[in-house]
């Protein structure tokens, strides 16, 4: 009797410890909303922007739409919306506008991944949310070597290097501001975008390189 207590005993500490590991929300949620291409809210009100991606702007106060932004609002609803998720989180749980910080699931749909996959996003790597680094970075490489969604679009170096943060995983201007910030041992040079969006830096807001 003794033996089989402790046997149901260790079943629940062992269960209690993956999903503490695994950082997951015991319940699913309906998505009652589309924000946007990785922003949504949540049958609770709660909103969810998704970890690990980017997509195009949609509401922006200058240059109008990014572009492919309104095909990647489109495609997250079809992922998504009415739908049951379930959550998946990492170190940080909330941004600074206290919006839930989460990888999404539809059964076995991967969200967050399927959309960098076709395109809709591009892989968007901030330490020290890095459970789906690899998975992402795979799956933006096959997306750009196809030339598909997002990545259609030409752009080309209009510096002819650019500064990295290391930490932040964020690239920025020669001459921006932030760049001065950086100590040298977060700093990387890169001689075009291309090369740190390949490997997950995000474009810096303020001087838009």
């Amino acid at each position: 009797m003794r033996k089989a207590a402790a046997v149901f005993i260790l079943l629940i500490v062992s269960l209690t410890l993956f999903v503490l590991s695994h950082n997951v929300y015991a319940k699913d949620y309906v998505v009652k909303k589309v924000i946007d291409g990785d922003t949504v809210q949540l049958d609770t009100g709660e909103t969810v922007r998704y970890l690990g991606i980017d997509t195009p702007e949609v509401f922006r106060k200058e240059g109008g739409t990014e572009f492919y932004a309104r095909e990647a609002t489109r495609y997250n609803k079809k992922l998504v919306f009415m739908k049951k998720v379930r959550l998946e989180f990492d170190v940080e749980k909330k941004d600074q506008y206290g919006r839930l910080l989460a990888y999404v699931f539809v059964k076995d749909v991967f969200v967050n991944a399927e959309l960098v996959r076709h395109g809709y996003a591009k892989a968007y790597i901030k330490p020290p949310n890095v459970k789906y680094k690899d998975l992402l970075l795979a799956n933006q490489k096959k997306a750009m070597d196809e030339e598909k969604g997002l990545w259609q679009e030409k752009k080309g170096d209009t510096e002819t290097s650019y500064i990295g943060n290391k930490r932040t995983y964020t690239l920025h201007r020669p001459s921006c501001i932030l760049s001065k910030k950086i100590s040298d041992k977060n700093k990387i040079i890169f001689r075009n975008r291309m090369d740190a969006i390949k490997i997950g830096y995000s474009l810096c807001k303020q001087c838009k390189p």
